[in-house]
C-alpha cells in the first residue's frame, strides 16, 4: 500500500508485516521472560505485553493518539467505553477484548461468522504452554464466542472508516459482509448489497427536538431526519399514527421519545425527550436506520 492509503490500511499492513514467531526468551526454572523488542519500544519491558504490542503497532505508523498508551487491557476497554469507541462488532484495526480484559489482539479481517486477529504475548494456534504467551501469532475466533467480549473501534484521524461489520457504525461507514487481508484486498470495501436505508443525523435531531415543540404547529427543522425516528416510535407503540411521518419533532414526538428513553433504562435529565447517542442507536438498530453525528 502507498502512503496515500487510508490510515487503517497502513496499520493493518504493518501488523501483518510482523513475522509470526517466538519473541521471548526461555529461562530454565522460570519460563518465558516477557522480554521483547516490543517492550523496549514501549518503554516497559519484562511484563505481559499483548496491549504493549498493540500500542506499538499504532505508534509505528504515527497513530499514537488513536488508542490509549497503557499496558492494561482492562484500562483500554474502560477508555473505549468512556470515549464512545466501544463496539460489539469487529472492524479492521480494532482492538479485540478477550475474556473480559485478559488479552487483546488487533482485528485483521472478518466474515459473517469469524473474526481474524493478530497479537503479541500469544501462542501459536494449537500450542499448549500453560496459557502463557511467548510470541506474535494470528488467530481466528467465532464472532459469537463468549471469549470475545467486544472491541475498541478507533477513529482514524484521516476520517476514513475501516471495513466494519457494524450496521450503525458511528464513524460513518456502511457495514460489509467480510474483509480479509491480502495484497489485493480493497482499501475501499464494497458495502453489503441491499436497499439503501435512511441515515439520520444526531445533531439534526437534537436541533429539531429543541426547536419544533416551541414553534408553530407543524413546524419542521430537519424533517428527513425526524421521519425515520417517528416511524420507529410509532412501531414501538409510543407515538400515535396521526403524528408519525410529518417530520416535525413536536411536543408529542418529544414525549414519545422520552418514553423510549425510559424504556431503555434512562431517567431524569437523560430521559427528557432530546435524543442521545445511546438511545438513538438502540432505536436505529431495532428499526433499520443508521445514525451519524
Amino acid at each position: 500500500m502507498s502512503v496515500n492509503s487510508p490510515q487503517w490500511r497502513l496499520l493493518v499492513d504493518h501488523v501483518q508485516s510482523i513475522p509470526e514467531q517466538v519473541y521471548e526468551h526461555w529461562r530454565p526454572g522460570s519460563g518465558w521472560d516477557n522480554r521483547t523488542r516490543f517492550g523496549r519500544e514501549y518503554g516497559w519491558d519484562g511484563v505481559a505485553w499483548c496491549m504493549i504490542f498493540a500500542w506499538d503497532m499504532y505508534h509505528d505508523v504515527g497513530l499514537d493518539a488513536v488508542v490509549p498508551k497503557t499496558a492494561s487491557v482492562a484500562v483500554m476497554a474502560d477508555w473505549a467505553r468512556r470515549h464512545g469507541r466501544w463496539s460489539e462488532y469487529p472492524s479492521v484495526g480494532a482492538l479485540t477484548v478477550f475474556g473480559g480484559g485478559v488479552h487483546t489482539e488487533i482485528v485483521t479481517g472478518f466474515d459473517a461468522a469469524t473474526v481474524r486477529t493478530k497479537g503479541g504475548n500469544s501462542l501459536r494456534t494449537g500450542a499448549v504452554d500453560n496459557g502463557q504467551g511467548n510470541g506474535v501469532w494470528s488467530h481466528s475466533h467465532a464472532r459469537q464466542d463468549p471469549y470475545v467480549t467486544g472491541y475498541l473501534a478507533p477513529r482514524f484521524p484521516d476520517g476514513d472508516c475501516p471495513p466494519t461489520a457494524d450496521p450503525s457504525d458511528p464513524r460513518g461507514g456502511r457495514a460489509v459482509g467480510s474483509w480479509l487481508w491480502g495484497p489485493l484486498a480493497p482499501s475501499r470495501p464494497v458495502p453489503i448489497p441491499g436497499p439503501r436505508r435512511p441515515v439520520v443525523s444526531l445533531a439534526h435531531l437534537v436541533a429539531a427536538a429543541r426547536t419544533d415543540p416551541g414553534a408553530a404547529q407543524g413546524h419542521t427543522t430537519f424533517p428527513a431526519d425526524v421521519r425515520p425516528v417517528e416511524a420507529a416510535l410509532r412501531a414501538e407503540g409510543l407515538l400515535a399514527p396521526a403524528y408519525a411521518g410529518d417530520g416535525s419533532f413536536g411536543s408529542r414526538t418529544l414525549t414519545a421519545y422520552a418514553a423510549w428513553q425510559h424504556r431503555c433504562g434512562f431517567a431524569g435529565s437523560d430521559a427528557d425527550g432530546i435524543p442521545g447517542r445511546s438511545s438513538l442507536r438502540l432505536l436505529a438498530a431495532k428499526h433499520g436506520f443508521g445514525v451519524r453525528n
